[in-house]
């Protein structure tokens, strides 16, 4: 990697001027006229001495630097940056090297012999998956796919939170809807907690499968609290397989599905480790979490309630441990921002049973609304004013979907337009990339129809691709296992955000690319080295796609 080995010609250079503890940072620049990469180390030296100015200890420094014109060129500028500029050679060469490389271009081993649990959605099965929630599906596959590609062995994985008080809630509400069996009423007559088209739907299928069961005869003798806890647990279950439809449909498949109903039966030996810690307190007859730590007092956590059932957060515990047991080196949570109260507790329980909290890493992400139109419509799963996952899936198809789900920082609020989402045009981003990559494979079916063998497009001379379009567009495409590395390596969290973007500007360049230079119609050799570049673009192209779980269409109509 290009980055990497600028890093160690700076480090030598740093080593042979006395900082040998010092460990330098190369970073890409955002304007070519100052080259390709800087870095800020006169900065950093400064702190340590105020002998020198910036731009003298950076040229103190730049002159220990190995030179390699074949490699790249350097320059001090007056703020004490130190400038690299690729070499044209250099920048020829990687062509070969993406083309050679081919589906492992990119592919890093950081993880090797490590092993990551990725848990995302993990929906609340009390009606269908909504686009809130389903913004860590692509979220969080991505996640796991960039690891994946980055050596670490990966379960992608699900919480069925298919107990507790929500559940009941529920049963309760297809009670009303169905009514009880043998004419049993509510001791108290409260309104639904779930309203929504869905639920009339819910209701019946639930009422047929009791039927089916025996009905009258086999739960009418059932009180409506157990009535209750029956149509819940069958309720939730149709829910959660739909929401795993769903999920499937936006290319998603899970290696681990845990069930809290069978997490809660292992809690009564993991409360005994943490009384016996002290941090499990009795108050007003429940059972809290109270972690010693300052920073989280007076923010203790129910564990088991007054009628001694368990809580969410009680399974999540019992989750985790079994998480950090299994050996997993790394275990990443993607949640909805509505869950930040949870996080740091849930960190203080995984260090009480004696496991390194540093390991767990939280993804949290903020609400979506859906645009229809110039309305915004309304999500609310209990007031049934949602919009359904699989409502804009239909509308939108799986690529565009994912697409613009992860074109946002998971950090912000985000507005997901339908009518550009559906468009087969250049408007919509998605629609953009796949056509450059469709055009790509024109370009080189077009080629060989014409005769090129495009058998060792590797092997042609690039060095005749040296106009300012062709290097511009080389540029972009080295870019991919940098981008790889920086998610990875992130310390603030998994910034897949920058896959797509990224996309869109080797796109932009590609058409750039294409708009200045002819590639078919020139002298045959010309032609060799520009179907190389076009073959090194498809390939990046389609690794990024497939990271992100998005088709690459090799044929597609221009709007």
């Amino acid at each position: 990697m290009i980055r990497n080995l600028l890093r160690e010609k700076l480090k030598e250079a740093l080593n042979k001027a006395g900082y040998t503890d010092t460990d330098p940072e190369i970073l890409a620049t955002s304007d070519s006229k100052f080259g390709d990469y800087y870095s800020t180390i006169a900065l950093k030296l400064k702190e340590k001495s105020n002998k020198q100015t910036l731009e003298a200890t950076a040229k103190f420094i730049e002159a220990k630097i190995p030179k390699d014109e074949t490699f790249f060129t350097t320059e001090v500028a007056p703020n004490g940056f130190i400038n690299f500029k690729i070499s044209d050679n250099y920048l020829q060469s990687q062509v070969q090297k993406i083309i050679e490389e081919d589906e492992d271009y990119g592919r890093l081993n950081i993880g090797k012999g490590k092993k990551v649990r990725v848990e995302f959605v993990s929906a609340n099965p009390t009606g269908p998956l909504h686009i809130g929630n389903a913004r860590g599906g692509p979220l969080g596959d991505t996640i796991a796919s960039v690891l994946e590609f980055s050596g670490y062995q990966v379960i992608r994985e699900y919480l069925n939170n298919n107990v507790g008080g929500q559940i009941e809630a529920l049963g309760a509400t297809i009670a009303k809807r169905m009514g009880y069996y043998r004419g049993v009423k509510p001791v108290k007559e409260k309104e639904p907690a779930y309203q929504g088209n869905y639920i009339e739907e819910l209701a019946a299928k639930v009422k047929k499968q009791i039927e089916a069961e025996g009905g009258d005869k086999k739960y009418g003798m059932l009180s409506t609290i157990d009535q209750d806890s029956l149509y819940g647990s069958k309720a939730a279950k149709i829910m959660f397989e739909e929401i795993i439809a769903d999920l499937k449909a936006m290319g998603i498949e899970y290696d681990k599905i845990a069930h809290e109903d069978e997490l809660q039966t292992k809690l009564p030996d993991i409360l005994k480790v943490l009384e016996n810690k002290q941090v499990i307190k009795k108050y007003e007859g429940a059972v809290w979490f109270a972690p010693k730590d300052e920073s989280l007092k007076d923010k203790d956590a129910v564990v088991v309630k007054s009628d001694g059932s368990y809580t969410y957060f009680a399974g999540d515990i019992v989750y985790h441990k079994e998480k950090f047991e299994s050996g997993a080196d790394l275990v990443i949570d993607v949640f909805g921002s509505n869950t930040s109260g949870h996080v740091p507790k849930l960190r203080a329980a995984v260090a009480a049973l004696g496991f390194d909290a540093k390991k767990l890493k939280t993804i949290l992400y903020q609400f979506v609304r859906v645009k229809k139109g110039n309305e915004i419509v309304r999500m609310s799963k209990r007031a049934g004013d949602f919009v359904t996952a699989r409502e804009v899936l239909d509308e939108v198809g799986k690529d565009a979907f994912r697409f613009t789900l992860l074109m946002y920082d998971p950090n912000t609020h985000m507005d997901f337009d339908l009518e550009q989402a559906k468009k087969q045009s250049e408007e919509n981003p998605v629609y953009y990339v796949q056509y450059a990559h469709a055009r790509c494979v024109s370009i080189l079916k077009k080629a060989q129809g014409e005769d090129f063998d495009l058998r060792n497009l590797s092997k042609q001379k690039l060095n005749l691709l040296n106009t300012s379009s062709e290097l511009y567009l080389i540029r972009k495409l080295i870019k991919f296992p940098e981008l790889v590395e920086d998610i990875v390596s992130s310390k603030v969290g998994y910034p897949v955000h920058l896959w797509p973007l990224n996309t869109l500007r080797v796109a932009d360049e590609l058409n750039r690319f294409y708009e200045q230079e002819r590639v078919l119609g020139e002298e045959k050799e010309v032609s060799y080295a520009r179907l190389a570049l076009i073959l090194a673009t498809k390939i990046v192209l389609r690794n990024s796609l497939q990271l992100m779980g998005i088709s690459a269409p090799e044929y597609m109509e221009k709007a």
